[in-house]
């Protein structure tokens, strides 16, 4: 079962890559020209002065703009077949026609993953786990934190255990451990940063290395990189055609 459950898993990195690949491919040098895909007045502060450093900062730039948000849905839905979870939005209620028949949606939807199994914290029990998913600890907020409580309170009168989850770091930013205790919840039994999602559910840590591991494994299946340095070139030739050396001229001419 587990091993199911891990494969099906890492599927949402293999497809992730793909679209990453499809990306790189699609990448062209009217991108950057002709709709505004780099910013003439970085290149110029930054102090570029050669064809191959605007074309590096450009698909990188391009790269991590495209896939960088939605690379956190990805490790979400990764974590939620890694865990054996399903996603709240799933549940009978929570979408479609249903939605607009009732006043408000159930108290379910709103959770990211939720784990129906048993649960167990300093003697109390709970039904299942509900749990929403940040990447890392700047992408929390006092108001994130405030909807999170809001939530888990409702979530824990229906016999659920609800954590909010950052998937890397080493501790939350000090917004999110100082709001839970002014709402009088101890952080240690609502937040889980890094390792602690390994510790909680598959009871070790080192875990995190294993998932690490196996995320290298399925990214070397497609080498991103060598197909981002090919595309560095290729545009690095078609701007030094249209542009000799010259990256001033280039520049006049994105605007």
């Amino acid at each position: 079962m587990y091993e199911e459950r891990r494969q099906a898993a890492l599927q949402h990195i293999r497809s992730f890559m793909k679209r990453a690949r499809e990306l790189v491919k699609e990448i062209n040098v009217n991108h950057l020209i002709e709709e505004g895909g780099l910013n003439p007045y970085m290149v110029a502060a930054l102090g570029l002065s050669t064809m191959e450093e605007v074309a590096e900062l450009f698909v990188y730039r391009r790269v991590e703009r495209s896939l960088g948000t939605s690379f956190g849905n990805v490790i979400e839905a990764y974590l939620r077949d890694l865990l054996g979870g399903k996603k709240g939005k799933d549940y009978p209620g929570c979408s479609g026609a249903a939605v607009k028949r009732v006043s408000r949606r159930e108290w379910i939807c709103w959770w990211d993953i939720v784990l129906e199994r048993g649960f167990e914290l300093n003697g109390k029990k709970f039904a299942m786990t509900c749990l929403s998913v940040k990447s890392g600890p700047a992408d929390i907020n006092k108001d994130i934190v405030e909807r999170f409580i809001e939530h888990a309170r409702e979530a824990e009168e229906q016999g659920c255990k609800p954590f909010l989850v950052l998937t890397y770091g080493k501790r939350a930013f000090t917004v999110a451990e100082s709001t839970l205790r002014s709402w009088g919840l101890n952080p240690r039994e609502y937040l889980l940063v890094g390792r602690d999602l390994f510790k909680t559910f598959f009871g070790s840590p080192e875990y995190y290395d294993a998932v690490v591991e196996d995320i290298i494994r399925v990214s070397t299946e497609i080498d991103l990189f060598d197909l981002i340095e090919e595309k560095i070139s290729e545009l690095t030739k078609e701007l030094k055609k249209r542009y000799g050396g010259d990256v001033r001229r280039l520049l006049k001419d994105l605007s």
